[in-house]
């Protein structure tokens, strides 16, 4: 498999799982799945919001003085094409965000924001990357451990945020595996309840630091679905510039209502996990 057809399954993926869009919460609703996209996009700048200082070379071009109606421009005055991701301190005072998601931890240069993102417990299963809704279909399995009929404890136990999905590369960059977690939610993290589906189970993750980059927007937005083809070239190329290491043979992608997101591991954490685990570690050693 090719990397461009690695981001062609990513693009179905998005697509067919997102669900449409709420921007203004309904009588009768869960809070949750609606928000307000125009309150957003006033309380937060484009910084704010994807969470590091956008690279300038990364940006549309500026806005030289013709008409603005209907051009998104940012806070420096470049036009951007994608809308305004949810901000994390938007979302995570209603959600149960993993720790440190949301973390203020500075990020060395532009376009890219550094995180620490703790241990914790995630329900996961394998994605049948053979499916074309392989995202619904993975999240569809999930769901009832969330909603108690898939778990010991038989009760709602809900989730947290990102819904991460972790693509298996082997040496060729060829994907060999993939899966789909949701985060145990912060109540049942120290004694999460056990699956009672034998292709989901809980796993311990190990603290990792990864590097993201975020985009924003609706399924009308013609710029929305090509984002996620670019966002994994800019992000290597951030992190080369400030000579990051990262593990060329996973990657990662999260999902929130309102935000998507890329990720790569810092390499060092990841080559340690290998060598602690062997085999185990479901990884590609470099």
């Amino acid at each position: 498999m090719s990397r461009a057809l690695i981001l062609i399954l990513l693009l179905v993926g998005l697509i067919v799982a997102s669900p449409p869009h709420k921007y203004t919460k309904k009588k009768g609703g869960k809070g949750h799945h609606y928000w307000n996209a125009t309150e957003n996009d006033a309380l937060y700048t484009w910084e704010q919001a994807e969470g590091y200082l956008e690279c300038e070379e990364f940006l549309n071009f500026p806005n030289l003085g013709q008409e603005t109606k209907d051009l998104k421009l940012d806070e420096r005055g470049y036009v951007r094409k994608q809308g305004k991701p949810r901000a994390l301190e938007h979302m995570c005072p209603t959600r149960d965000c993993v720790p440190d998601v949301n973390s203020t931890e500075e990020s060395p240069g532009c376009g890219f924001k550094r995180r620490t993102l703790k241990s914790g417990n995630w329900t996961t299963t394998n994605i049948n990357l053979g499916r074309v809704d392989w995202f619904r279909d993975a999240y569809k399995r999930l769901a009832p451990y969330r909603g108690g009929e898939g778990n010991s404890l038989k009760t709602r136990i809900g989730m947290g945020v990102p819904i991460i999905t972790k693509w298996y590369l082997d040496a060729n960059y060829t994907v060999i595996s993939a899966t789909m977690s949701f985060y145990v939610p912060s109540l049942y993290q120290k004694n999460p309840p056990a699956s009672l589906n034998k292709d989901v189970r809980v796993e311990q993750w190990d603290e990792v630091v990864t590097y993201s980059r975020t985009w924003g927007g609706t399924r009308d937005d013609v710029e929305y679905w090509p984002q996620s083809a670019k966002q994994f070239d800019y992000l290597s190329e951030a992190l080369s510039r400030e000579d990051l290491k990262w593990y060329s043979y996973l990657r990662l992608t999260g999902s929130y209502i309102g935000r998507k997101e890329v990720m790569l591991a810092d390499r060092d954490i990841v080559v340690r996990e290998i060598k602690e685990k062997g085999p185990d570690s479901g990884v590609e050693s470099e």
